[in-house]
């Protein structure tokens, strides 16, 4: 038994001053999309109308900025010298931008780049539709409008400030901050470990989602609004009551602003914690009304108070 026990540790030895001598343990990677041989090597300008963006970056900060320029400008910045194979890639098919991180090729090393991708495009130009998704590292969007906003950051914050009809955000470990001018149909965020921050203005359907962090919202008119709070506070204000909400947290104290004139039904439970309130309800049932009654909201947290307050006049 000893001999076989020096055997393999003779083994182990001689690999490991094989690998000091020569290996290289850096990361390399399979990166194969369509259409790769149509794709552009590195920074450019582009003059065609573009309506639609698709990129997909692995690894780096993604801006996407709107200018008073007439061109869609690439520039990407790294801290090494990078070959034409691992600079950022795009395309023009038709209306459609595509980027993508680098060449597509099987077997990469993408060790350490240390890579950066900032966009510009018209911002007097309304796009259809923006899909960003980025694998390591935060996305930037601001002053521009769109149709369908689609962004996801696996380890990275979202920050969105422009106009769009459809947002959806997901950040799997980092805040999102949105602002959003205008109105919008439909504004779904969910965030797995991070704060949410909203400042918004009217819209038909609100549904947000953190597992850890707090909730920050201001809102206009929104006729369906969900926010459901694993571990965190929130602070909800609302210049007019949503037709119908849900507010779900199960650590942490809810703060609800509300007109003082509200038009409310409010079905508002703590399992531990108590319920306080500014505005005048009148208890009927289980339910707390104000005025006619007509609107919806229910309110619970498990671990925590819910405190109703009589939101700034204009």
């Amino acid at each position: 038994m000893s001999k076989i026990k020096g055997f393999l540790y003779t083994v182990v030895v001689v690999a490991m001053l094989g690998c000091l001598s020569g290996c290289n343990f850096g990361w390399k990677t399979n990166y194969v999309y369509q259409n790769g041989e149509k794709y552009t090597a590195g920074n450019r300008e582009i003059t065609e109308k573009i309506e639609t963006i698709d990129l997909d970056y692995m690894s780096g900060g993604v801006k996407l900025i709107g200018t008073d320029e007439d061109v869609v400008r690439i520039n990407e910045t790294s801290e090494k010298q990078l070959d034409d194979k691992r600079k950022v890639h795009t395309w023009v098919d038709g209306t459609t931008l595509y980027v993508r991180y680098c060449a597509s090729a099987k077997g990469l090393d993408l060790n350490d780049l240390k890579k950066s991708l900032e966009i510009t495009i018209p911002k007097d130009v309304a796009l259809g539709g923006v899909k960003l998704k980025v694998s390591s590292g935060g996305i930037q969007c601001q002053d521009f409008e769109a149709e369908k906003m689609n962004l996801s950051a696996s380890s990275g914050n979202i920050t969105l400030a422009c106009v769009a009809k459809t947002v959806d955000l997901h950040a799997s470990s980092g805040k999102i901050t949105l602002s959003l001018q205008g109105d919008s149909d439909s504004v779904k965020l969910d965030t797995s470990s991070g704060t949410i921050n909203v400042d918004m203005k009217n819209a038909n359907k609100v549904d947000l989602h953190s597992s850890s962090g707090k909730v920050f919202v201001s809102a206009g008119q929104i006729k369906e609004f969900q926010s459901k709070v694993s571990s965190g506070a929130g602070e909800y204000h609302f210049t007019q009551e949503p037709e119908k909400s849900e507010i779900s947290h199960s650590s942490g104290t809810v703060t609800l602003y509300l007109p003082k004139d509200a038009d409310l039904t409010g079905d508002f439970t703590t399992s531990s914690g108590k319920v306080f309130s500014e505005i005048a309800f009148a208890k009927k049932d289980n339910d707390y009304v104000c005025g006619s009654g007509e609107n919806y909201m229910k309110v619970h947290v498990s671990a925590g108070n819910i405190e109703v307050k009589a939101a700034d006049e204009e």
